[in-house]
């Protein structure tokens, strides 16, 4: 199976979306939006002992009201409190190093720098670099923050239920399913955590999803492939 832009998709179903028509030379048509099953969802319960700031995520990046890590980071520095991540970013520079600190930074502009011990950070997806761990905060600068690991230890039941990478973007119905998620939270951005909940499973479709409604809202266009870069690995591209 081989998608074909996702992008390019994802922008014809939001003008689907928002006119309900498309123009020909002879006639108006309703354009309907594809047909794909509701999603499945299960319920997230969060243990009582977990930290209170606890990020199971991908970060789109970019300034801080739009970044989920970023305001886990600033709350857990300003409260002097734990915070336990899982989070995925897609790092311009995917480079790190064996032993030592790496510092973490997204790929889009104005992102959060995250400097953390190497050996709590897996390259494994890289680009997608994961930050695992549960850690003391501390801000450096108003978009910098180190990180010191307390434990490792992974908090299962915090993570999203659903297929992962491969299954999203090998299904049948990959093309419809993914580009219509990126048009509705195009469509609705404070619905963002049902649909990490929804898709959080996946974090690099996740990540294309997310960085698509973006594009989508900014510039009324899509700026990047990004569904299909997220997609990549498991298409041969």
């Amino acid at each position: 199976m081989r998608l074909r832009s996702l992008a390019l998709l994802s922008a014809a179903a939001l003008l689907a979306t928002t006119t309900a028509c498309v123009s020909t030379p002879e006639e108006t048509r309703p354009q309907p939006r594809p047909s794909v099953s509701e999603e499945e969802v299960t319920p997230i319960e969060t243990p009582d002992d977990a930290p209170k700031v606890s990020i199971v995520d991908t970060s789109p990046g970019g300034a801080k009201d739009g970044d989920p890590l970023w305001q886990g980071l600033a709350e857990a520095a300003a409260n002097k409190s734990d915070a336990y991540l899982k989070v995925y970013v897609h790092a311009g520079n995917p480079d790190v190093p064996d032993s030592g600190d790496a510092t973490v930074t997204a790929d889009s502009p104005d992102s959060v720098s995250v400097t953390v011990d190497s050996k709590n950070v897996d390259t494994e997806k890289s680009p997608f670099l994961l930050i695992h761990g549960t850690f003391t905060v501390e801000e450096i600068g108003g978009s910098a923050y180190t990180l010191k690991a307390k434990n490792s230890d992974d908090i299962p039941e915090l993570d999203p239920k659903g297929p992962d990478d491969e299954a999203r973007c090998t299904a049948d119905d990959a093309q419809d399913r993914i580009s219509l998620a990126a048009d509705d939270l195009a469509a609705d951005p404070k619905k963002r955590e049902e649909f990490r909940q929804q898709w959080g499973a996946s974090p690099q479709v996740w990540w294309g999803i997310q960085m698509t409604a973006a594009s989508l809202n900014e510039e009324g266009g899509v700026a990047g492939d990004f569904l299909t870069e997220a997609c990549g690995e498991y298409l041969g591209q």
